[in-house]
Protein backbone atom coordinates (compact mmCIF):
# COMPACT_ATOMS: atom_id res chain seq x y z
CA UNK A 1 0.00 0.00 0.00
CA UNK A 2 2.98 2.68 0.69
CA UNK A 3 4.56 1.51 -2.30
CA UNK A 4 1.61 2.61 -4.26
CA UNK A 5 1.11 5.90 -2.35
CA UNK A 6 4.69 6.96 -3.09
CA UNK A 7 4.66 6.22 -6.58
CA UNK A 8 1.75 8.37 -7.17
CA UNK A 9 3.48 11.76 -6.74
CA UNK A 10 6.44 10.40 -9.13
CA UNK A 11 4.05 9.42 -12.02
CA UNK A 12 2.04 13.01 -12.08
CA UNK A 13 5.93 14.74 -12.05
CA UNK A 14 6.40 12.27 -14.88
CA UNK A 15 3.25 13.66 -16.34
CA UNK A 16 4.11 17.15 -16.26
CA UNK A 17 7.29 16.71 -17.22
CA UNK A 18 6.10 14.85 -20.56
CA UNK A 19 2.88 17.59 -21.10
CA UNK A 20 4.42 20.41 -19.95
CA UNK A 21 4.20 22.16 -22.81
CA UNK A 22 0.21 21.11 -23.64
CA UNK A 23 -0.13 22.30 -19.74
CA UNK A 24 1.78 25.48 -20.22
CA UNK A 25 -0.71 26.13 -23.25
CA UNK A 26 -3.64 25.83 -22.25
CA UNK A 27 -3.18 27.84 -18.72
CA UNK A 28 -2.26 30.46 -21.47
CA UNK A 29 -5.67 29.83 -23.58
CA UNK A 30 -7.76 30.49 -20.43
CA UNK A 31 -5.93 33.54 -19.04
CA UNK A 32 -6.35 34.70 -22.61
CA UNK A 33 -9.69 33.64 -22.87
CA UNK A 34 -10.32 35.16 -19.01
CA UNK A 35 -9.25 38.56 -20.18
CA UNK A 36 -10.85 38.80 -23.17
CA UNK A 37 -14.19 37.67 -21.88
CA UNK A 38 -13.47 40.52 -18.87
CA UNK A 39 -12.63 43.57 -21.22
CA UNK A 40 -14.20 42.86 -24.64
CA UNK A 41 -18.14 42.85 -24.66
CA UNK A 42 -18.06 42.30 -28.19
CA UNK A 43 -16.14 39.05 -28.09
CA UNK A 44 -17.98 38.05 -24.64
CA UNK A 45 -21.19 37.83 -26.55
CA UNK A 46 -19.98 35.78 -29.29
CA UNK A 47 -18.39 33.17 -27.29
CA UNK A 48 -21.62 32.86 -24.66
CA UNK A 49 -23.69 32.44 -28.01
CA UNK A 50 -21.85 29.75 -29.10
CA UNK A 51 -22.06 28.26 -26.10
CA UNK A 52 -25.44 28.76 -26.02
CA UNK A 53 -25.54 27.26 -29.06
CA UNK A 54 -23.77 24.03 -28.29
CA UNK A 55 -25.48 23.25 -25.62
CA UNK A 56 -28.55 23.93 -27.15
CA UNK A 57 -27.64 21.22 -29.47
CA UNK A 58 -26.43 18.75 -26.91
CA UNK A 59 -29.92 18.88 -25.83
CA UNK A 60 -31.61 18.80 -28.62
CA UNK A 61 -29.60 15.54 -29.13
CA UNK A 62 -30.19 14.07 -25.97
CA UNK A 63 -33.94 14.80 -26.40
CA UNK A 64 -33.57 13.24 -30.01
CA UNK A 65 -32.13 10.32 -28.18
CA UNK A 66 -34.92 10.05 -25.55
CA UNK A 67 -37.69 11.08 -28.55
CA UNK A 68 -36.01 7.93 -29.98
CA UNK A 69 -36.23 5.57 -26.87
CA UNK A 70 -39.93 6.52 -26.50
CA UNK A 71 -40.87 5.76 -29.86
CA UNK A 72 -39.51 2.78 -30.02
CA UNK A 73 -40.88 1.95 -26.36
CA UNK A 74 -44.52 3.16 -28.28
CA UNK A 75 -43.56 0.70 -31.26
CA UNK A 76 -42.49 -2.46 -29.15
CA UNK A 77 -46.39 -1.45 -27.49
CA UNK A 78 -47.74 -1.19 -31.02
CA UNK A 79 -46.40 -4.62 -32.20
CA UNK A 80 -47.83 -6.05 -28.97
CA UNK A 81 -51.24 -4.27 -29.11
CA UNK A 82 -51.27 -5.60 -33.28
CA UNK A 83 -50.41 -9.24 -31.90
CA UNK A 84 -53.79 -9.09 -29.61
CA UNK A 85 -56.02 -7.65 -32.69
CA UNK A 86 -54.65 -10.62 -34.24
CA UNK A 87 -55.63 -13.09 -32.04
CA UNK A 88 -58.85 -12.18 -31.18
CA UNK A 89 -59.39 -11.63 -35.33
CA UNK A 90 -58.07 -15.19 -35.58
CA UNK A 91 -61.08 -16.29 -32.54
CA UNK A 92 -63.98 -14.04 -34.05
CA UNK A 93 -66.00 -16.04 -36.77
CA UNK A 94 -65.96 -14.19 -39.65
CA UNK A 95 -69.57 -14.09 -41.97
CA UNK A 96 -69.88 -13.12 -45.36
CA UNK A 97 -72.49 -10.78 -46.26
CA UNK A 98 -75.38 -12.80 -47.50
CA UNK A 99 -78.36 -11.23 -49.70
CA UNK A 100 -80.87 -12.67 -47.54
CA UNK A 101 -84.28 -11.04 -47.69
CA UNK A 102 -85.03 -11.45 -43.66
CA UNK A 103 -89.11 -11.86 -42.99
CA UNK A 104 -89.97 -10.34 -40.01
CA UNK A 105 -91.49 -13.55 -38.53
CA UNK A 106 -88.50 -15.35 -38.69
CA UNK A 107 -85.18 -15.34 -36.54
CA UNK A 108 -81.87 -15.85 -38.62
CA UNK A 109 -78.69 -17.50 -36.64
CA UNK A 110 -75.80 -17.50 -38.99
CA UNK A 111 -73.65 -20.65 -39.00
CA UNK A 112 -70.33 -22.04 -40.56
CA UNK A 113 -70.17 -25.71 -42.46
CA UNK A 114 -67.60 -27.11 -40.50
CA UNK A 115 -67.96 -30.83 -42.50
CA UNK A 116 -70.21 -32.22 -45.01
CA UNK A 117 -71.56 -34.88 -47.71
CA UNK A 118 -72.92 -34.14 -51.02
CA UNK A 119 -71.85 -37.72 -52.95
CA UNK A 120 -74.25 -39.71 -50.64
CA UNK A 121 -77.97 -41.04 -51.50
CA UNK A 122 -78.60 -39.94 -47.89
CA UNK A 123 -75.79 -36.51 -47.18
CA UNK A 124 -75.66 -34.39 -44.10
CA UNK A 125 -74.10 -31.22 -42.99
CA UNK A 126 -72.34 -30.63 -39.97
CA UNK A 127 -72.44 -26.53 -38.57
CA UNK A 128 -70.58 -24.76 -35.62
CA UNK A 129 -73.60 -23.53 -33.59
CA UNK A 130 -75.86 -25.33 -31.16
CA UNK A 131 -78.13 -25.77 -28.60
CA UNK A 132 -76.20 -22.94 -26.74
CA UNK A 133 -77.02 -20.73 -29.94
CA UNK A 134 -80.38 -21.19 -29.80
CA UNK A 135 -80.48 -24.10 -32.56
CA UNK A 136 -83.14 -27.03 -31.57
CA UNK A 137 -84.20 -29.87 -34.03
CA UNK A 138 -86.51 -28.99 -37.09
CA UNK A 139 -85.48 -25.74 -37.78
CA UNK A 140 -84.80 -24.65 -41.14
CA UNK A 141 -81.06 -23.94 -42.68
CA UNK A 142 -81.06 -21.64 -46.22
CA UNK A 143 -78.97 -19.33 -47.89
CA UNK A 144 -80.10 -16.76 -50.22
CA UNK A 145 -79.63 -19.44 -53.17
CA UNK A 146 -81.83 -21.61 -51.40
CA UNK A 147 -83.27 -24.14 -48.84
CA UNK A 148 -80.25 -26.45 -47.18
CA UNK A 149 -82.21 -28.43 -45.05
CA UNK A 150 -83.24 -29.12 -41.61
CA UNK A 151 -81.50 -29.64 -38.08
CA UNK A 152 -81.57 -33.13 -37.84
CA UNK A 153 -79.52 -33.47 -34.29
CA UNK A 154 -78.10 -30.91 -31.55
CA UNK A 155 -75.22 -30.87 -29.10
CA UNK A 156 -74.34 -27.85 -27.06
CA UNK A 157 -72.16 -26.39 -29.75
CA UNK A 158 -72.72 -28.26 -33.02
CA UNK A 159 -75.86 -29.27 -35.38
CA UNK A 160 -76.01 -31.51 -37.70
CA UNK A 161 -78.20 -30.95 -41.21
CA UNK A 162 -80.48 -33.61 -43.21
CA UNK A 163 -79.45 -31.91 -45.95
CA UNK A 164 -81.45 -31.02 -49.19
CA UNK A 165 -80.08 -33.66 -50.93
CA UNK A 166 -81.42 -36.60 -48.46
CA UNK A 167 -84.05 -39.39 -49.74
CA UNK A 168 -86.18 -37.89 -46.76
CA UNK A 169 -86.36 -34.46 -47.55
CA UNK A 170 -89.32 -32.51 -49.08
CA UNK A 171 -89.64 -28.96 -49.89
CA UNK A 172 -93.04 -27.25 -50.19
CA UNK A 173 -92.43 -24.89 -53.26
CA UNK A 174 -94.08 -22.54 -56.19
CA UNK A 175 -93.81 -22.16 -59.16
CA UNK A 176 -93.15 -18.25 -59.18
CA UNK A 177 -95.32 -16.91 -62.50
CA UNK A 178 -98.10 -18.14 -61.20
CA UNK A 179 -97.65 -19.89 -57.06
CA UNK A 180 -99.27 -23.64 -58.30
CA UNK A 181 -97.55 -25.86 -55.59
CA UNK A 182 -95.61 -29.00 -55.90
CA UNK A 183 -92.83 -30.32 -53.68
CA UNK A 184 -89.11 -30.90 -54.16
CA UNK A 185 -87.73 -33.86 -53.73
CA UNK A 186 -84.22 -35.04 -54.70
CA UNK A 187 -83.78 -38.58 -56.28
CA UNK A 188 -79.92 -38.68 -55.85
CA UNK A 189 -76.39 -39.11 -57.99
CA UNK A 190 -76.57 -35.34 -58.57
CA UNK A 191 -76.06 -32.62 -55.92
CA UNK A 192 -76.47 -29.84 -58.71
CA UNK A 193 -80.28 -31.21 -59.65
CA UNK A 194 -83.54 -31.86 -57.73
CA UNK A 195 -87.16 -32.84 -58.74
CA UNK A 196 -90.39 -31.82 -59.05
CA UNK A 197 -93.38 -34.95 -59.92
CA UNK A 198 -96.63 -33.84 -58.37
CA UNK A 199 -97.33 -30.44 -60.87
CA UNK A 200 -100.63 -30.88 -63.10
CA UNK A 201 -99.92 -31.41 -66.68
CA UNK A 202 -102.25 -28.49 -67.14
CA UNK A 203 -100.06 -26.10 -65.74
CA UNK A 204 -98.45 -24.12 -68.90
CA UNK A 205 -93.91 -24.59 -67.64
CA UNK A 206 -91.17 -23.64 -69.73
CA UNK A 207 -87.36 -24.36 -69.26
CA UNK A 208 -85.74 -21.48 -67.08
CA UNK A 209 -89.30 -21.02 -65.16
CA UNK A 210 -87.69 -19.93 -61.36
CA UNK A 211 -88.89 -22.23 -58.20
CA UNK A 212 -89.45 -20.56 -55.19
CA UNK A 213 -90.54 -21.63 -51.39
CA UNK A 214 -94.26 -21.41 -50.71
CA UNK A 215 -95.48 -19.36 -48.49
CA UNK A 216 -97.39 -22.37 -46.38
CA UNK A 217 -93.88 -23.40 -44.34
CA UNK A 218 -93.45 -23.62 -41.10
CA UNK A 219 -89.69 -24.13 -41.56
CA UNK A 220 -88.60 -21.79 -43.92
CA UNK A 221 -89.38 -18.35 -45.32
CA UNK A 222 -91.27 -17.67 -48.35
CA UNK A 223 -89.79 -16.95 -51.37
CA UNK A 224 -86.43 -18.29 -51.38
CA UNK A 225 -85.05 -19.23 -55.10
CA UNK A 226 -84.35 -22.83 -55.07
CA UNK A 227 -83.59 -23.20 -58.95
CA UNK A 228 -85.12 -23.16 -62.50
CA UNK A 229 -86.97 -25.48 -64.45
CA UNK A 230 -83.67 -27.36 -66.44
CA UNK A 231 -86.22 -29.96 -68.36
CA UNK A 232 -89.70 -31.83 -68.19
CA UNK A 233 -91.74 -34.89 -69.18
CA UNK A 234 -95.56 -34.27 -69.13
CA UNK A 235 -96.81 -37.87 -67.99
CA UNK A 236 -100.32 -38.56 -69.46
CA UNK A 237 -100.73 -41.85 -67.75
CA UNK A 238 -100.24 -39.88 -64.03
CA UNK A 239 -101.43 -36.82 -65.22
CA UNK A 240 -98.16 -35.19 -63.59
CA UNK A 241 -94.88 -33.44 -64.93
CA UNK A 242 -91.34 -35.19 -64.32
CA UNK A 243 -89.31 -31.97 -63.39
CA UNK A 244 -85.96 -31.51 -63.57
CA UNK A 245 -84.95 -28.44 -61.33
CA UNK A 246 -81.49 -26.84 -61.93
CA UNK A 247 -80.56 -25.72 -58.36
CA UNK A 248 -78.94 -22.18 -57.58
CA UNK A 249 -77.11 -23.17 -54.30
CA UNK A 250 -74.03 -25.18 -54.97
CA UNK A 251 -73.51 -27.65 -52.00
CA UNK A 252 -70.36 -29.04 -53.33
CA UNK A 253 -68.66 -25.30 -52.43
CA UNK A 254 -70.97 -24.42 -49.83
CA UNK A 255 -69.70 -22.86 -46.58
CA UNK A 256 -72.15 -20.64 -44.82
CA UNK A 257 -75.99 -20.83 -44.20
CA UNK A 258 -78.87 -19.46 -41.90
CA UNK A 259 -80.81 -21.47 -39.48
CA UNK A 260 -84.25 -19.46 -39.33
CA UNK A 261 -86.91 -20.16 -36.50
CA UNK A 262 -90.54 -18.92 -37.38
CA UNK A 263 -91.39 -16.83 -34.57
CA UNK A 264 -95.36 -18.39 -32.95
CA UNK A 265 -94.37 -21.39 -34.87
CA UNK A 266 -95.26 -23.33 -30.93
CA UNK A 267 -98.96 -21.23 -30.94
CA UNK A 268 -99.56 -22.49 -34.18
CA UNK A 269 -98.40 -25.92 -34.35
CA UNK A 270 -100.91 -26.57 -31.10
CA UNK A 271 -103.83 -24.76 -32.76
CA UNK A 272 -103.16 -27.30 -36.25
CA UNK A 273 -102.01 -30.28 -33.97
CA UNK A 274 -103.47 -33.66 -36.14
CA UNK A 275 -105.42 -31.07 -38.66
CA UNK A 276 -103.71 -31.44 -41.77
CA UNK A 277 -102.08 -34.46 -40.99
Amino acid sequence: MQGVISKSPDNLLRFIKINHFLLIFILIEAISISLLLKNNKYQSNKIINLTTEYTGFLFEYKNSISDYIGLKKINEFLVTENAKLHSIIKKTEYYPEINLVAKNNFNYIPAKIINKSVFKRNNFLTINKGSKDGINVGMGVVTDKGVIGVIYSVSENYALILSLLHSKSAVGIFLKKNMQTGILKWEGFDYQNASINDLPIHIPIKNGDTIITNSYSNIYPEEINIGTIKNFDKKEETGFYKIKIKLFEDFNSLKYVYVVHKNGIEEQNLLEKGIYE
